[in-house]
């Protein structure tokens, strides 16, 4: 990947994150009945979008950092494990911890985390459609590692969010992650180039 598939991918993912935000915040804005545009008002609706914006462009650069440090760990974890079985069960074991603890960080003391598991579980069959499209586009050898990134890097990156016990704020900060995350990794073999469907099994392009 050179300076200029780089640069490309990131202001994309930024612009992305944008988009996602504003979108969240709309819908957010629209249904939340504590706020009305005539409490608001003009001054109010246009600072508000201002701050969705600055999210939204710190959500997609977040998504980028985690997307690299995802394929840095990748690429030690496949030297580290010579059998490449290995770290791709590896991989489904931290899809399943990292679900788990997602509806278990939201659960308030003394209540059950089964209402909690709705967001991991709607996370994961997000991430399955990614991997689907994944593998149309590339090899099978690609399902594992999608739905790892799309579901453990995802989870992970919205703690902050999963910690606040706030529907609004963890939609704010989970979807854009999401959409990024989906964009990126869906991008990769593209700007690798076309030797990446040729990679072994449990590599993420």
């Amino acid at each position: 990947m050179n300076l200029a598939r780089w640069t490309s991918l990131f202001m994309s993912t930024v612009g992305l994150g944008i988009a996602a935000a504003l979108a969240v915040g709309t819908v957010v804005f629209l249904i939340n009945p504590e706020v009305s545009p005539e409490q608001m008002g003009a001054e109010g609706i246009g600072y508000n979008a201002l701050q969705t914006v600055i999210v939204g462009s710190l959500l997609g650069a977040f998504s980028h950092m985690g997307f690299f440090a995802y394929l840095t760990v990748n690429y030690f974890a496949q030297g580290i494990f010579r059998n490449k079985w290995i770290w791709l069960y590896a991989q489904v074991f931290l899809i399943i911890v990292v679900s788990v603890y997602a509806a278990v960080l939201r659960t308030p003391v003394g209540e059950s985390f089964l209402p909690y598991a709705l967001l991991p579980t709607l996370v994961v069959l997000g991430a399955l459609l990614v991997s689907r499209i994944k593998v149309q586009q590339t090899n099978r050898a690609s399902f594992v590692p999608t739905m790892f990134f799309m579901t453990a890097v995802t989870l992970l990156e919205s703690v902050p969010a999963l910690r606040q016990y706030n529907a609004y704020g963890t939609a704010m900060m989970v979807l854009p992650l999401f959409v990024c995350n989906a964009w990126q990794i869906l991008r990769l073999h593209k700007i690798v180039g076309p030797s990446a469907k040729q990679e072994p099994a449990g590599r993420a392009s």
